[in-house]
């Protein structure tokens, strides 16, 4: 994907970073010139970012819901007046490539589940793919209603946890951010926790630790 095939009025996330310093603003595109495209000014704490410096390394990262994010590295951003506004030109020199924006592990689970949406009391079956404390992967055979994907409240056992305790549900609310149409058949979310349970983190480092020992 070109730079120059977002459109009027999509938003973009500029990823900024400098050494160790690693800043992300949101952005809207005003309008597209050829392979430059127009952003609304771009402020960050309330000030017009100065994009300036050759020390700053910009990555502008686009998601469409439909797939994995996109992302296109060494861009530039200029100020640029047009018909007298003011807006950050934004260019890159290559075509996206698709990015995984994981800050975080996750662990793999291949663990069944259930998806309780409104229309399904009894919940949908699924199969947990991955878990972070920020994110989580779901595969499904049924296609989830488009109104749903804003509110997921997904629920499944790991059987392989302390066997001296009860099964323990654990519980995550979350939001689809990407989704995916697969060959076999079926359909895999990338979801955004929203909500999770405070034992969430500590489930996912034992994990974590378990894989690493193993």
């Amino acid at each position: 994907m070109k730079l120059s095939e977002l459109k009027k009025d999509q938003k973009v996330t500029i990823r900024c970073k400098y050494k160790t310093l690693l800043v992300d603003m949101n952005a809207q595109v005003a309008d597209v010139r050829g392979e430059v495209v127009l952003l609304h000014l771009i402020r960050h704490e309330g000030q017009v970012v100065d994009f300036s410096s050759p020390n700053v390394q910009i990555i502008t990262i686009y998601e469409d819901g439909l797939d994995m994010p996109r992302a296109w590295t060494n861009c530039k951003i200029q100020r640029r007046t047009v018909s007298g506004r003011e807006y950050h030109a934004l260019a890159a020199p290559k075509s996206s490539v698709r990015v995984n924006r994981r800050k975080v592990p996750r662990v793999v689970l291949n663990l069944p589940g259930k998806l309780r949406v409104s229309n399904l009391p009894e919940g949908m079956d699924i199969v947990i793919h991955d878990l972070g404390v920020n994110g989580i992967g779901i595969q499904t055979d049924a296609k989830i209603d488009e109104h749903e994907l804003k509110h997921l409240q997904i629920d499944f056992i790991d059987e392989s946890m302390d066997e001296d305790e009860d099964d323990e549900v654990i519980r995550v609310e979350a939001r689809m951010v990407w989704k995916k149409e697969l060959k076999n058949g079926g359909y895999f979310y990338g979801c955004r926790l929203n909500h999770m349970e405070e034992n969430l983190g500590y489930y996912v480092a034992n994990k974590i630790r378990e894989n690493r020992e193993s």
